[in-house]
């Protein structure tokens, strides 16, 4: 039984979501055009990596004059894994929302966690009830803590061990579930 009583869970959906978690990702490993972006993302320039990032989501690549360059490479080096604060004034900026800025963040860190409707959904059956909200930057800080909390309070046999980030598999696990 996982250490529960502190977030909520329901210790019965949890047990049952890391043992059926191995199964649920098993394919996980075969997206290639994310693990070639994952492998694409390289050195510190932060604003190529954001082009990649924005390349493997579909998006319309932004042109942004040299200061707001500077500002958004800034914000997403700067920003220390759990918090995403600092990511709020970003969403300020046309056609950015969380969802986009989680997509950044996880190829710039690999720790934080792609924001999906379907992963809230997961958690919620899961007991955590995680709004989906992408213009709310509040909820997606809610969801990194939760999928956090799943990362670190996972029983080594639930979290398969295939070359991706954690993150990655909690959030498509949760997506499947």
């Amino acid at each position: 039984m996982l250490p529960v009583s502190l977030y909520g869970a329901s210790g019965t959906e949890l047990d049952n979501f890391f043992s059926v978690l191995p199964t649920l990702v098993e394919n996980a490993y075969d997206d290639r055009p994310y693990q070639e972006t994952l492998f694409a993302i390289t050195g510190n320039d932060a604003i190529k990596h954001i082009t990649i990032a924005d390349s493997w989501d579909h998006q319309t690549p932004f042109d942004w004059p040299e200061d707001l360059l500077m500002e958004v490479g800034m914000a997403v080096q700067t920003i220390k894994y759990p918090d995403v604060g600092l990511l709020e004034h970003l969403m300020t900026l046309d056609n950015v929302d969380c969802r986009r800025l989680s997509i950044w963040m996880h190829f710039e860190t690999n720790v934080y966690p792609i924001y999906t409707k379907e992963a809230c959904r997961g958690l919620d059956k899961l007991g955590l009830p995680t709004p989906y909200d992408p213009n709310d930057i509040a909820t997606y800080g809610l969801y990194v803590q939760r999928i956090e909390g799943l990362k670190l309070h996972a029983p080594a046999e639930g979290m398969p061990e295939i070359g991706l980030p954690r993150a990655r598999i909690l959030q498509l696990g949760l997506e499947r579930y």
